[in-house]
């Protein structure tokens, strides 16, 4: 398991991370013979696993589950944005897209316009964040430089960012690529943020679509992980 922030010794902030990290682990890998290196993330490390990929050739497989499709600015709850990216690599910060809305209004000013629009209680302020968000394609993940096998997965309706539009977009252009690696894409159309992990019925709590499907988001969650593992073992 490789982290990446909010463990010891490593910021608390989505600002800067390094990819080096991911480089590191890979020539270490490599120096003690394995030459079949895969990498998996999910939520923010499912985006950092992709963008890993496209930077270091030596990874051969990608398993991206709730992916995002760009690198975004350090997202501010309090204060004014930093336009830093989340991430860099070789010491120097990667370009990234910023959340307009929210620099033209705030955090919490965002927050009280999306509650005047919620009328249906989706809960999805977050996302919306990114719907709002200007989107350039210098900040792109750039999947198709990826040499990798790659496993797409997103739940549609992701309250936490547009991850079921991401993985569209990136399935599309792949195959538009003519990428010469296998991809496999799975929407889930009852599912939540929670894909990938086995999470404590707490968390289960702050996710809209867990308390109105909670049956079909377990069902989803036991089938991602037999996606995971058939991929990996294909």
């Amino acid at each position: 398991m490789l982290g990446f922030y909010f463990w010891r010794g490593m910021t608390k902030r989505m600002r800067a991370i390094p990819v080096d990290y991911v480089d590191a682990a890979v020539r270490e890998l490599k120096r003690n013979g394995f030459d079949r290196i895969a990498i998996h993330g999910i939520s923010s490390g499912a985006s950092y696993a992709l963008l890993a990929a496209s930077l270091i050739p030596e990874i051969g497989a990608v398993l991206s589950i709730c992916p995002f499709d760009y690198v975004m600015e350090e997202p501010k709850i309090f204060g004014k944005p930093t336009g830093r990216p989340w991430f860099s690599f070789h010491g120097k910060d990667l370009p990234c897209s910023l959340f307009t809305g929210q620099r033209e209004k705030g955090f919490f000013g965002s927050l009280r316009e999306y509650r005047k629009q919620d009328t249906e209680g989706r809960g999805e302020f977050l996302r919306s964040l990114y719907e709002n968000a200007t989107l350039t394609e210098e900040s792109r993940i750039k999947v198709e430089n990826m040499r990798a096998d790659v496993l797409l997965v997103a739940p549609e309706r992701d309250n936490e960012w547009p991850s079921p539009d991401a993985v569209r977009r990136m399935e599309k252009r792949l195959r538009d690529s003519d990428y010469p690696h296998r991809v496999r894409a799975v929407i889930y159309p009852r599912a939540s943020h929670l894909l990938g992990t086995r999470p404590p019925e707490s968390w289960k709590k702050a996710f809209p679509a867990e308390k109105k499907w909670p049956a079909e988001c377990d069902k989803a969650r036991e089938d991602c992980f037999d996606e995971e593992f058939r991929f990996l073992g294909e």
